[in-house]
């Protein structure tokens, strides 16, 4: 008899199932929140050199019209015959000799070009980014892509770590860990001006998310029943994007970083309270030979759900549990497992790289940058809703090569509007990205999936941390993809 077989007597999916579930899922809004504020929070707009004029007049930079131009030209001279030329990133000095005799008017000019470094923004979307704060343009334009990689980077971290943590240390240890690292380095950013403590604050908060998503998910799937852990793996994504999508509206109502960022660090310092109300992995417990421990939690679930545990039940599952312990190094030289694990970890980073890359690109493809992430993370949740529709009928690997396969079509297809298409049909490029959106959230659902329950339970949370680590390299590798092809968006796409 094993674990699964109790939840005939508890019931899979009852109503103290469902209470922590919710629970569980809802600090995922938080990490969907977290993994995209770098598209707001960091945003570069249109910019320009500042002339010393408005340099001397502080309210100028800050009045929302200020900005005309990405480039600003200013006469001067007795005769008009100095030319000064504010560009992005240089200024242009011109003067004409008008007692030259020359008859060409590029040899009576000289020419003096210099850095700049102050600069006047467009404040058509923001009042204020860290990225204008910091200026974080031209020479220092890199150093954004830096602070976006840091986050990918304690992803990264987070989602190895906090899989052996949570395999050793049990579950909500490291679930717990992970909300108390989402809840002070996020607050503590807002009142960052230095930008390497804005960077170690950013990993400090990646790795949080990277362990939330694992602990979380695994977690979750432990206290369901079999039947409905489809259906539960991909509820846990509807957060994720529900995150994504408030985060499109806060920042349209919030226009200023600091502020922006405030407010959404401070809801999850509720998630406090989970030390009392979650319990742990009681699957987990019976693995580590916890027995008294699983049974008061497998007891609970039965009485609140109106149900009857026998007293024998964990007899023999603690029995069968004892003999189902494998070290994960040794799981890892079972061919099978071998074989599957590399599976999965090439089609975690291809995914990711491209889901995140499509949802970070979404302020440089035109239109309303909030309306475009908006509706880039409402396809996410479109994809989720497919995949589950289709799961039921098709199974986990067809959906996911179908997604795939559909996404990467239509990514590529971007070619032709962008380069052939006149601008009254333009918008088919913004459908075929959108569609290719909605695939891979489908097979990035599937993945997360399908990791959660090819392994044994010993080594779920540092399998699922292993897949993730290569997922997070593909989450790496795209924000620097989005600078280098910034020019040419179809190159992104394809």
């Amino acid at each position: 008899m094993y674990y699964d077989d109790t939840f005939r007597h508890v019931g899979e999916f009852g109503r103290y199932q469902k209470f922590l579930y919710f629970l569980i899922c809802l600090p995922q809004i938080f990490s969907g929140i977290q993994t995209f504020l770098p598209v707001f929070i960091l945003h570069v707009p249109d910019h320009r050199c500042a002339s010393p004029m408005e340099n001397q007049m502080s309210f100028a930079l800050n009045d929302k019209n200020a900005f005309t131009n990405n480039n600003y030209t200013i006469l001067s001279g007795e005769d008009n015959n100095k030319i000064t030329t504010y560009f992005q990133c240089d200024i242009l000095h011109e003067e004409i000799d008008v007692n030259s005799t020359s008859d060409d008017i590029e040899n009576a000019t000289t020419y003096k070009k210099e850095k700049c470094n102050t600069w006047i923004y467009d404040k058509t979307y923001f009042d204020f980014t860290f990225a204008m704060q910091s200026d974080l343009v031209c020479e220092k334009k890199a150093d954004r892509t830096h602070a976006v990689m840091s986050f990918m980077a304690g992803l990264t971290g987070g989602s190895l770590v906090t899989g052996f943590i949570s395999d050793f240390y049990g579950r909500k240890k490291a679930f717990m860990m992970c909300i108390c690292l989402l809840i002070f380095p996020n607050i503590g950013l807002t009142f960052v001006t230095d930008y390497m403590i804005f960077v170690v604050l950013r990993c400090l908060s990646g790795f949080a998310v990277g362990g939330l998503l694992g602990t979380g998910f695994v977690l979750g799937m432990e206290i369901v029943g079999p039947t409905k852990r489809s259906w539960a793996g991909l509820v846990f994504e509807f957060f994720w994007a529900a995150g994504a999508m408030i985060l499109a509206l806060a920042a349209y109502l919030i226009r200023d970083w600091r502020h922006l960022n405030l407010v959404m660090s401070v809801p999850p310092v509720l998630f406090l309270s989970y030390i009392w109300l979650v319990p742990e992995s009681p699957r987990w417990l019976l693995i580590k030979g916890k027995i008294q421990e699983a049974e008061a939690i497998l007891e609970k679930t039965a009485r609140l759900n109106k149900r009857i545990l026998p007293s024998d039940t964990l007899e023999k599952i603690s029995f069968a549990s004892k003999h189902r312990g494998l070290p994960l190094w040794k799981a890892c030289t079972h061919p099978i497992i071998m074989y599957q694990l590399t599976v999965i970890l090439f089609g975690w980073m291809i995914v990711s790289m491209v889901f995140y890359g499509l949802a970070m690109n979404s302020g440089n493809i035109g239109g309303n940058l909030y309306l475009n992430f908006f509706m880039s993370s409402f396809a996410e949740l479109i994809g989720f809703a497919g995949c589950l529709a289709a799961l039921h009928k098709m199974g986990r690997k067809p959906v996911f090569a179908i997604s795939v396969l559909i996404s990467g079509a239509a990514c590529l297809l971007t070619i032709f509007p962008v380069l052939y298409a006149s601008t009254e049909y333009q918008w088919t490029a913004m459908v075929l990205s959108t569609l290719g959106k909605v695939n891979v959230s489908a097979a990035f659902a599937v993945m997360f999936l399908y990791s959660g329950e090819i392994f044994p339970t010993v080594i779920r949370n540092s399998a699922l941390g292993i897949a993730a680590f290569f997922a997070r390299v593909g989450g790496m590798i795209a924000p620097y993809i989005i600078d280098i092809v910034s020019l040419c968006n179809f190159m992104l796409l394809a």
